[in-house]
């Protein structure tokens, strides 16, 4: 068999594990279900020389002038080729279109959809001079972690896909970016909860520096908003399309530097919110590392914070904020799996949920 049958198959198998995954829940509450559902898809691009992140998300409104079943639609977009830019941008009902069951979001004249195992993304800033057009090819199978524990109600889902390929243009203030088979990342995230809960979280991923290097993985830490509980820990690696292996709670350990990453001025976005939260220092370590250990197989990544965005939103619950930091970052990845050893430096995308 050639070997362009070989990958056919795999890539018709990893759409069909996306399509049953991956999909867009929505929110029961149009149709008289629980309240407070929050549903997001997320991208990260790591191009040479362009660090981009998109998020299409779907809130129920909470507020209290909020039509009942009624849901904030929002772009987060966030690049940086030397210079940071980027938006949140909000839609009204009559801009929107979603289907359920798939991934298919149409905001205004941006578009993002998944179709013969390809996401699209399509993005024009209104008051920002970004645009970018994107194809996301999947290299890796989906995995899916659901019912995530949290404090203060249901708990959360997660799909994630760690490695994509992206090609497309993305232009940013008249500096247009071609990307050719450039890593990037994806995960889907949702459930029942209201910002300013205790809740509070440290994610990350790895993708290597060279492409023929076949690991990649993801971290996540859960906690309550001061840190002092974890409710969930996980590293997961993949070995070419497969996940490999994943590392559980007491099986995790993480340790994080005292010293806080210098990252002065700060890029806040949406800017207006900068004024609720004016803080020039970023509570973001300057080294940060996880390792992962079972009887027989072991992982450490080691990560170092280079830049950091931070994405502010409202609370559903007080008048505070949730700042999302965005982080990028180096990181190096050490261990054995299935007695085959793993060496590789890479690139990272690093969130860490902060309150005030």
């Amino acid at each position: 068999m050639s070997a362009d049958r070989c990958v056919q198959p795999a890539a018709s198998a990893i759409a069909a594990a996306i399509a049953a995954t991956d999909y867009t829940r929505r929110s029961p509450l149009a149709i008289g279900g629980r309240g407070g559902h929050k549903e997001w898809q997320h991208f990260v691009i790591l191009a040479s020389g362009m660090d981009l992140l998109v998020n299409f998300s779907l809130c129920d409104d909470t507020r209290g002038v909020a039509a009942p079943g009624s849901e904030l639609p929002r772009i987060v977009l966030i690049v940086n080729d030397g210079e940071w830019d980027g938006d949140v941008e909000t839609f009204a009902a009559n801009e929107v279109m979603v289907r359920g069951g798939g991934i298919d979001f149409a905001f205004a004249r941006n578009r993002l959809v998944f179709d013969r195992g390809r996401f699209r993304l399509s993005v024009a800033l209104r008051q920002r001079p970004v645009v970018l057009d994107l194809e996301l090819t999947p290299v890796t199978y989906p995995a899916h972690i659901p019912s995530i524990a949290m404090l203060d109600g249901p708990p959360l889902h997660w799909t994630v896909v760690p490695r994509l390929r992206a090609s497309g243009t993305v232009t940013v203030n008249g500096r247009t970016h071609e990307l050719h088979d450039e890593p990037a990342y994806h995960d889907h995230n949702w459930g029942h909860f209201l910002w300013g809960h205790d809740i509070s979280w440290e994610w990350s991923f790895v993708l290597p520096d060279d492409s023929a290097v076949p690991w990649s993985l993801t971290f996540l830490r859960l906690s309550d908003r001061v840190r002092g509980t974890a409710l969930a820990q996980d590293i997961l690696v993949w070995r070419g399309k497969h996940l490999i292996e994943v590392f559980r709670e007491r099986d995790v350990v993480f340790d994080t530097a005292l010293a806080h990453l210098r990252s002065e001025p700060l890029f806040k976005i949406p800017r207006v919110m900068a004024l609720l939260a004016p803080e020039s220092a970023a509570d973001i370590p300057a080294r940060f590392a996880v390792r992962g250990r079972t009887w027989r197989d072991w992982i450490e990544c080691a990560s170092t914070p280079q830049a950091v965005a931070q994405v502010l939103i409202p609370n559903d619950t007080n008048l505070g904020v949730t700042i999302f930091n965005e982080v990028s970052a180096h990181s190096q990845v050490r261990g054995c799996i299935a007695g085959e050893e793993i060496c590789f430096s890479g690139r990272s995308t690093m969130e860490f949920i902060r309150h005030v």
